[in-house]
């Protein structure tokens, strides 16, 4: 390493220390062994009133759903010409296919759509009408024809999920979403059969959470040392704030489902709960709630780049998701005028 490029990484480290100490200041002023501060550590309050990712009106998505509420109107008014064999199942393959790209996953379109053939006419919610981190653990899932390689099975694994997925929420039709055991399940399918944990995007100082269990070391992105994730301790509170709200979101009806679905995609993110999958579970989470409320995962184009949604995601973190919510209805449009001529 060159003196310069040393100077530098001491610089962002002095840089994240700082920020560190202005995020957890209301910790810091409390005894570490006492009563108070334990409490306080476990809250995840102190991340969660920094960061604030529950706030929708702070976080921007008030704002851009007024801005954009014609666009908004307008796909409801085409999403109701549809017919009613037209489901949100349709786009499974490209969803799931978009979802592991974003990760770095190298299989094609043509690839998913080979393996979402396995899967089409399984009935899986019959099969696994709810999944737990066990069930993942006993699932035998389909074999893919061709060699068997980590691409091919997270790509599998997606399109396992996202077609489950479709299947219960077509189920539970207005409801609010899968539950945290499901979530954590999903985060353990994610990974089944791919190996190792291998993220190269994420700093780890421990190996020793199991698949779909919460993280126990922190984690920070490589690209970007200014990124805040909730230390260990803070995880469990804040993912059952996380499901706390997203109910009491969907029980306001304040936010239009896609807005919501937008947010509810950044926020569960930007907990990172896990030490891998969470950009896919994520997504995932956003695509059972849109099912639910009658929209299709968000498809956001084949020109759609690995950089381009971290871009979207990174912003939406910091109160700016205007590229992420327009690029999520200018999608789910375009499903439902494709699916509407298509009929």
């Amino acid at each position: 390493m060159s003196g310069m490029q040393t100077i530098n990484r001491q610089a962002l480290l002095q840089a994240r220390r700082a920020l560190l100490t202005r995020i957890y200041a209301p910790a810091l002023k409390l005894e570490k062994t006492s009563p108070e501060y334990r409490a306080l550590e476990q809250s995840g309050k102190v991340w969660e009133d920094w960061f604030q990712p529950s706030s929708s009106s702070l976080m921007g998505y008030v704002g851009l759903q007024r801005y954009n509420r014609d666009l908004l109107a307008k796909i409801d008014e085409v999403k109701a010409k549809m017919p009613p064999q037209v489901t949100t199942s349709n786009l499974v393959a490209e969803f799931a296919q978009q979802s592991v790209m974003i990760e770095n996953n190298p299989l094609k379109l043509h690839d998913a759509v080979r393996i979402h053939d396995a899967f089409k006419k399984e009935h899986l919610t019959e099969q696994h009408p709810t999944l737990t981190s066990e069930v993942v653990h006993e699932l035998q899932l389909p074999d893919i024809e061709g060699e068997e390689t980590w691409a091919t099975a997270e790509l599998r694994n997606a399109i396992f999920a996202s077609q489950w997925i479709s299947q219960i929420a077509a189920t539970k039709p207005g409801t609010a979403g899968i539950s945290e055991t499901e979530t954590q399940a999903l985060a353990a399918l994610t990974v089944k059969g791919t190996g190792p944990p291998v993220n190269t995007s994420l700093v780890k100082f421990s190996n020793s959470s199991p698949r779909g269990g919460y993280r126990r070391w922190p984690v920070q992105v490589r690209s970007d040392h200014l990124v805040v994730f909730p230390y260990p301790v803070e995880v469990p509170a804040c993912v059952e704030r996380f499901f706390q709200w997203r109910n009491a979101q969907h029980a306001a009806k304040e936010l239009h489902p896609l807005v919501l679905a937008c947010q509810m995609t950044a926020y569960f993110v930007h907990i990172h709960p896990f030490y891998d999958g969470n950009g896919r579970v994520s997504r995932m989470l956003g695509q059972d709630y849109l099912a639910r409320q009658g929209y299709f995962p968000p498809v956001l184009g084949g020109n759609l780049e690995r950089m381009d949604y971290i871009r979207m995601i990174s912003a939406a973190h910091k109160g700016r998701p205007k590229e992420l919510v327009e690029a999520v209805l200018e999608a789910q449009l375009r499903a439902c005028e494709r699916f509407a001529e298509e009929a």
